[in-house]
């Protein structure tokens, strides 16, 4: 008889506090995030943009999270791709951040990005069923260099092919990818991907709207709000996860945004024996 775990999973670029202002700046905004997660209480959240400070209000906000995670310059400096979980739902087995350049162990910035880019990754347990592991990606590419975007894709499909070969654990990808559906960057991402034949990552945004009419709508807007336009924010998973809903979550808190980017929020489920 198959059983069936539900899995709750967030990806949200917070905005570091620079060139933010007035009721944007992140004394404000920490407290609307912190009443986005309670209402939506997902099981994994993917940031981008948080740095230690910023970091250490989480923790203070959110005690039930624990995160994983290191600064972009090495060791506590600079923005994290932080991964938070539920500390009473998961088990973490192993973590590591690397950089998204030629040399990716070590503090690195490449193929013309304007900052080092990195990619924070874990592999996590479910207490209640030990034997089930996710392995969880996140990154947040780079905003000015197609090379970069494209490159750093590259490494990360690589370094996911290897984790699922050397366990066939589920897998979650996601992260603020600054590129929409259909640019270059996903066009040349796709027809790579279709070439190597290496493990499916299943968009979820098509499995519930299409891509190309803009249905999704933006999920950056810069504060403003706005709805028109395509998705920068993803969320990818392997196949062997079901996807119940996934959604843009545009909704403010006393009028005002928590940040920049909307979360995207995605209903998966586990089906196992």
């Amino acid at each position: 008889m198959n059983k069936s775990i539900s899995l709750k999973v967030m990806s949200f670029n917070m905005k570091r506090n620079y060139l933010s202002f007035g009721m944007n700046k992140w004394l404000y905004r920490a407290v609307r995030i912190e009443k986005i997660i309670k209402e939506y209480k997902p099981d994994i959240i993917g940031t981008q943009e948080l740095t230690r400070k910023a970091l250490q209000d989480m923790q203070r906000m959110l005690p039930e999270y624990d995160y994983v995670g290191m600064g972009r310059n090495g060791g506590d400096k600079g923005e994290y791709t932080a991964i938070f979980y539920l500390k009473d739902k998961f088990i973490l087995n192993e973590e590591h951040t690397f950089w998204l350049s030629s040399t990716p162990e070590r503090p690195s910035r490449a193929w013309f990005a304007a900052f080092p880019r990195i990619c924070t990754t874990c592999n996590l347990s479910f207490k209640d069923n030990k034997e089930q592991r996710l392995s969880i990606f996140n990154t947040h590419l780079d905003h000015m260099s197609y090379w970069s975007r494209i490159n750093s894709l590259k490494l990360i499909t690589n370094k996911i092919h290897e984790q699922y070969m050397k366990s066939s654990d589920s897998i979650l990808f996601m992260g603020d990818f600054n590129a929409t559906p259909t640019s270059r960057t996903f066009r040349k991402w796709d027809q790579e991907r279709d070439a190597e034949k290496r493990i499916s990552l299943i968009n979820l945004y098509t499995v519930r709207q299409d891509l190309k009419d803009g249905s999704i709508g933006r999920s950056y807007h810069g504060f403003k709000g706005s709805v028109q336009g395509k998705p920068i924010d993803y969320i990818f998973v392997s196949p062997d996860l079901d996807i119940e809903e996934v959604k843009i979550c545009r909704d403010r808190i006393n009028e005002h945004f928590p940040s920049d980017h909307y979360p995207v929020i995605a209903k998966l489920a586990w089906q196992y024996r």
